[in-house]
C-alpha cells in the first residue's frame, strides 16, 4: 500500500483518548500486528473501537520507537507510519513464519542465559551493517549479538534511508537484497586478510553444491583465508555460489581436520571452520597438520 493510499484512509481528525469509531479499531489491530516485530509496543486489549488508556500507551511507544512526538494521539503522520509498518509486517508474515527477517539465512532461535532470543540471521545482518558502516557515515556500527534491539533497528533504518528504501527498521525482501548485494560488492573487492569475520552461530542450514545462500559467501571467505595458511586447502573465490571449487575446498578442510569429507557444510563443519578461522586469524598463526583435530 502506497503512502498516498494510506493517507486517503485517514479519518477527518486525529484519534485520541476517548474516541469510539472504526478507525480506532483499525489502528488497534494494526498496532497489535506490529507489536509482534516490535515487542516494546504493548499488545492492546480489548480489541474494540474504543481509544482507551491501553491504546494510548501503545501509540506513545510506537511514536517513541519511530522518533515521532510522543503525544499518544494518532495524527496524519502517525497514521501513515502505522499503516506503512503494518504493511511491511504483513509482507514479512507471508515471507517468513516468524516475521522477523526474510531470506534463507537462518531459521533457528538460541536462548541466552537471560532468556533473550538470539537469532543467528540477525548476527549476519549485524555483520553486514558493520561492513557498510565502514563505507557509509550515515550507517552506525552495532554489536554483533544476534539480538534485534533498538540499535540494530536504527542501523537498519539508516541503511534504508541511505538506499532510498522505506525506513521501516524491518528486513523485508527489498532491504535484504539491497544489503546483501552492497556487502557482496564491498567484500569481493577486499583480500581475505583484510576481512575480519565474527564468530557467527550455525545458521541451521545444510550448505552443499548448488546452494546460493548468503552463508555460502561466509563459508568461502573463511576458506579463502584458511587456504593462505593451510596449503592443503585450495583457494576458493568468494562469490556466494557453492560450486565445485567450494565443494573441493570444504572437502579438503574436512579431511584436514578429521571430519567426514563429504563436501557438505553441516553444523559440525561450520563450527570447526569458525573455530579454525578465528584461531588462525586472531590467535595462533601456525596451522594444524592435516588429518589432526585442531580443537
Amino acid at each position: 500500500m502506497s503512502v498516498t493510499m494510506i493517507q486517503e484512509t485517514y479519518p477527518e481528525s486525529p484519534l485520541h483518548l476517548g474516541d469510539d469509531n472504526q478507525h480506532v479499531l483499525i489502528a488497534k489491530m494494526s498496532l497489535n500486528a506490529i507489536s509482534v516485530n516490535y515487542p516494546a509496543i504493548p499488545r492492546i486489549s480489548p480489541v474494540n473501537s474504543v481509544f482507551d488508556e491501553n491504546m494510548e500507551t501503545a501509540v506513545k511507544e510506537f511514536q517513541n520507537i519511530f522518533n515521532f512526538p510522543v503525544t499518544g494521539i494518532i495524527d496524519m503522520a502517525t497514521w501513515v507510519q502505522i499503516g506503512t509498518i503494518y504493511a511491511s509486517v504483513i509482507r514479512l508474515a507471508e515471507l517468513s513464519p516468524r516475521g522477523v527477517l526474510v531470506g534463507d539465512v537462518i531459521e533457528d532461535i538460541t536462548e541466552t542465559e537471560e532468556g533473550v532470543e538470539v537469532l543467528p540471521r540477525v548476527q549476519m545482518v549485524q555483520f553486514f551493517l558493520n561492513v557498510l558502516s565502514a563505507y557509509y557515515d550515515s550507517i552506525p556500527a552495532v554489536d554483533i549479538d544476534g539480538i534485534l534491539g533498538p540499535e540494530t533497528r536504527n542501523a537498519i533504518i539508516e541503511f534504508q534511508k541511505t538506499m532510498g528504501l522505506p525506513a521501516t527498521g524491518l528486513i523485508d525482501e527489498e532491504t535484504w537484497t539491497a544489503m546483501y548485494n552492497s556487502v557482496l560488492g564491498i567484500l569481493r573487492a577486499l583480500p581475505p586478510a583484510a576481512i575480519e569475520l565474527p564468530s557467527l552461530l550455525y545458521p541451521n542450514v545444510l550448505f552443499s553444491e548448488g546452494s546460493e545462500r548468503p552463508g555460502v559467501f561466509i563459508i568461502q571467505e573463511i576458506l579463502a583465508y584458511i587456504s593462505t595458511v593451510v596449503p592443503e586447502i585450495p583457494y576458493v573465490q568468494p562469490d556466494g555460489t557453492f560450486g565445485p571449487e567450494t565443494t573441493a575446498a570444504v572437502t579438503a578442510f574436512q579431511r584436514a581436520y578429521g571430519l567426514e569429507a563429504n563436501g557438505i557444510v553441516d553444523e559440525e563443519t561450520w563450527n570447526k571452520m569458525i573455530t579454525v578461522y578465528r584461531q588462525l586469524r586472531f590467535g595462533n598463526t601456525t596451522s594444524p597438520s592435516p588429518n589432526t583435530d585442531a580443537s
